[in-house]
């Protein structure tokens, strides 16, 4: 076991926006509570049969895919899913409102006339099989016959397979008028397909997908779809698991994160006719009223969250207290000027101001500047005030443009920083031993090893040789050829993810395969997301392509061995040959 608690994550996918921020939300409640986090590549099948890490965490959380979820519960750890779960789960599992949001879905399709509406997705993952259920039960309810040939069921949820299901449906010439796609990337692969084609959107084709990606602001038109928390469902497992791993029940509950139907020009919106929609705060110039406006302010920006009295507003976006006294000074006659601009910074930097929409930020500015106007009519000269509030409007607006242009600088440098390491990597690839994984210095990872498979006979548990190990400051503790047993590897204690002693680890296991044989297992510690959402993280994407070529290089150093002793063997065979021709007699 680790040096102190760890939980396992089991996962099959380790990049993309989801899985960045469902460990947003794991690393969060795990740095609270100094926790190790294990995050391993593959199936609760293959988890359990290699055994791997078994006895480095406490506890598992189970992402998306619940193949071979019986096998890993006989290990009797405590065991928490996210956004899947199995017949007769006798463990926790957290889902996002998925039947709330399809409701709200389908509701907003059949209010625009639609009845021939087509579902799209990967129901082996257990959030789309939850919405596609959804989709049946409310065609059922509104006496809307269901028919399958209008479900096209995909290999995956990326845009390629929305893409292909699209050339499905145009290719049976199915008179379907809207779809309701299993998630965003799946929705914008279907809109590009039927734009490639001419079909014009939405007024020959509704579309709406479930997510909202930060893309999904940004396609043409932008993509109606259901707003999740993807971090909350991370918080909440994890809070589960760890409650289970203090000695707490294990009942088989289910937790439900809110989400939020977020209308856009995809299926029959209007921008201008949803901003004519926008209602006034009700603000009261009252003792109360700076706590009113922040319940306001979070509830444009994050909709899906309750903002009664627990939580505060303040607890769900710490900012907005802030903003709330920004404009409480600008009321009282603090000039622009005098508005400290590292406030502002601060504000609209903060995570929720960036990941929002446009049309939110603009929602946002107008609550603002309504309150502020309906407060100014009590005072004694509210026409100064009004010129006060009004620029305050404007600086704010001219704040949201310089953090988004910040950003986008960030991530253009960040991008270049990117290729320029994988080209590094590539490099150090093809010029040096497999087994040297001094490449890992080119990525934010602070330590790494490779270990590889070693043979074993009879029952002993399988065991990985260390081939190579990283450590970016100081000595590395591991060994070249130390040999620890698959539930002992990777050895967190020995893999620390940053040089502070009080920082938790944050580990990743990949395997490194190819299509004939499994090699063994990449280990790295260190920062595994990236703290920008329009920036999906390419640390992980990495190390994904690295073990595939780290596999091809193993496979050809075994080839080059194979060769020279096939040649060896050769030699020795011809030299034996000659030798017994030369002692037969001359004829």
């Amino acid at each position: 076991m680790s040096h102190r608690r760890a939980i396992g994550l089991i996962t099959t996918f380790i990049s993309g926006r989801f899985f960045e921020q469902i460990m947003s939300g794991i690393q969060e409640v795990a740095w609270q509570n100094q926790v190790d986090i294990l995050v391993v590549h593959g199936t609760p099948e293959h988890i359990a049969l290699t055994q791997i890490g078994q006895q480095q965490v406490d506890g598992w959380l189970v992402l998306t895919y619940t193949q071979g979820l019986d096998l890993l519960a006989r290990q009797g750890k405590p065991i928490v899913t996210i956004s899947c779960r199995v017949p007769g789960q006798s463990f926790p599992a957290v889902f996002p409102e998925n039947r709330q949001g399809i409701e709200s879905i389908m509701e907003h399709l059949l209010a625009q006339g639609h009845q021939r509406i087509a579902f799209i997705g990967d129901t082996s993952i257990g959030d789309i099989q939850e919405r596609y259920i959804t989709y049946q039960a409310i065609l059922k309810q509104n006496n809307i016959p269901f028919d399958p040939s209008l479900v096209v069921i995909t290999d995956s949820p990326l845009a390629d397979q929305g893409m292909l299901a699209a050339r499905h449906l145009m290719a049976s010439r199915l008179a379907c008028t809207a779809v309701v796609a299993g998630n965003d990337w799946t929705a914008i692969g279907v809109m590009r397909e039927f734009q490639e084609h001419g079909y014009r959107i939405p007024e020959d084709i509704a579309i709406v997908g479930f997510d909202d990606i930060p893309e999904a602001q940004i396609t043409n038109p932008p993509l109606s779809t259901v707003r999740q928390h993807s971090e909350k469902l991370g918080e909440t497992a994890t809070r589960l698991l760890i409650a289970q791993i203090a000695g707490g029940p294990a009942a088989p509950t289910v937790d439900y994160i809110p989400t939020t139907f977020v209308e856009r020009e995809s299926s029959c919106s209007n921008l201008l006719t949803r901003i004519s929609q926008w209602k006034d705060p009700e603000i009261t110039p009252d003792p109360l009223w700076q706590a009113g406006l922040a319940k306001e302010l979070v509830r444009v920006l994050l909709p899906a969250f309750p903002v009664e009295s627990d939580p505060s507003p303040a607890h769900v976006w710490p900012e907005v207290d802030k903003l709330v006294q920004v404009l409480v000074t600008t009321i009282n006659g603090t000039e622009l000027q005098e508005i400290d601009r590292g406030l502002l910074q601060a504000i609209f930097s903060s995570q929720p101001m960036l990941n929002t929409s446009p049309e939110v930020l603009a929602e946002m500015l107008r609550v603002l500047e309504t309150a502020g106007l309906k407060l100014i009519k009590q005072l004694p000269e509210p026409i100064p005030a009004r010129l006060r509030v009004q620029a305050l409007r404007d600086r704010l607006f001219i704040e949201i443009m310089r953090s988004y242009r910040r950003r986008q600088n960030t991530s253009q440098r960040t991008l270049s920083e990117i290729l320029q390491s994988q080209y590094n990597i590539s490099q150090l690839l093809i010029s040096c031993p497999p087994q040297q994984v001094d490449w890992i210095k080119e990525t934010p990872m602070y330590s790494g090893c490779l270990g590889l498979w070693s043979p074993t006979w009879g029952d002993q548990p399988p065991e990985l040789s260390i081939a190579g190990c990283y450590k970016r400051e100081g000595n590395v503790p591991l060994r070249v050829g130390t040999s620890f047993s698959a539930p002992q590897f990777p050895p967190l204690d020995m893999l620390p993810s940053s040089s502070q002693k009080k920082g938790i680890t944050t580990c990743l296991v990949v395997s490194v395969r190819t299509a004939d044989h499994d090699w063994g297992m990449l280990a790295v510690s260190g920062p595994l997301i990236s703290n920008d959402p329009w920036l999906e993280d390419n640390t992980i994407n990495t190390f994904e392509i690295c073990c595939g070529f780290l596999g091809l290089a193993l496979e050809r150093e075994a080839l080059q061995e194979a060769l020279r002793h096939a040649s060896e063997t050769e030699q020795q065979l011809t030299d034996r040959v000659r030798d017994l021709t030369s002692q037969l007699p001359d004829s």
